[in-house]
Order: structure tokens, then sequence, then C-alpha cells
């Protein structure tokens, strides 16, 4: 079963302008469950590409929320855009501040630097980057894990 873990750690500024480290579970409860991930074309949709002679794009590196909220995983807008991937359809985005809406739907693939690859092949695209995040994991990739957030110690491992 493949597994990865990640210790989340966090710096703030002290009173006296220096540098300090933060608790781990502290940092984990104000930051949330990120992840070092890369973002691509889904696999399928790129062997496709491949056999055909043409370019897939190529991944971006960023940091991906784990989200237990979101019903399916999301692509930050822009970093779509800039891929040139294909958008495969439109759905409509429900949260807390708003309902229905519309937002393009992407074939992405999420790589963890462990090499746990997970496809989403309809993922929402957001706008994630004022966030400091590339993409967010869904409960679409999150069905297929089991996840264990060790919030004391600032903890996370999601196993296949």
């Amino acid at each position: 079963m493949p597994t990865f873990h990640v210790q989340i750690a966090g710096q703030a500024t002290g009173a006296d302008g220096k540098q300090i480290q933060v608790p781990a579970g502290l940092a984990l409860q104000q930051r949330g469950p990120v992840l070092q991930v890369s973002v691509g074309l889904e696999h399928n949709m790129a062997q496709a590409l491949i056999q055909q002679g043409k370019p897939v794009p190529s991944m971006k590196v960023g940091l991906a929320l784990i989200d237990t909220g979101a019903t399916i995983s999301c692509i930050d807008e822009q970093a779509a855009k800039d891929m040139k991937l294909p958008v495969v359809d439109v759905g409509q985005m429900t949260s807390a501040s708003h309902v229905g809406h519309p937002c393009n739907l992407y074939p992405i693939q999420i790589v963890l630097p462990a090499g746990i690859a997970f496809g989403a092949p309809r993922a929402m695209g957001a706008n994630l980057a004022s966030q400091g995040l590339i993409a967010i994991i869904g409960r679409d990739i999150l069905q297929v894990c089991t996840m264990f957030y060790n919030g004391v110690a600032g903890q996370i491992t999601l196993s296949l």
C-alpha cells in the first residue's frame, strides 16, 4: 500500500521582529493540510497525445490543500490556462459564499512527491493562486485513500 507522510512546519514573526518556529500542530491548524504536488494532464489523455505524436503540457508544481469539504478536486484556473489544458465541460460550483457558479472542468492528474498519482478527469477551475495553491484535493480523490490527520503532531498521512 503506497503511503505518503508529511510533517507540517511553520514560522511566524516574533515580537522582536525575528522569525520563530511555530509548533507543528499550530502550523497545521493555521495553514491546513497542504502538500507539495505536481499537476498535469490526466494520464489517459496524455497517453493519447503521445500516441498521436503531439506534445503533452508540462506539469506545474505547487501546493495542494486536502479539502474533505470539496466534492471534487480543483485546479487553479490560470494554471490550467497556462498549461493549455482542454476544457471538457462546465460545472456548477457551490460553496459557503455562492451557489451555482459556472466553472470550467479540466482533466488533471495530481502527483505527490512519493510518485503516487491520482487522476481527476473533471477537476474544477477556481481562483486558487490567491491562496497560494495550485490545486485542491477533494473527495473524488480521497475516496480511494485512507487519510490520517494528526493535529497534535502536525502530520498528515495518505495511503492508497
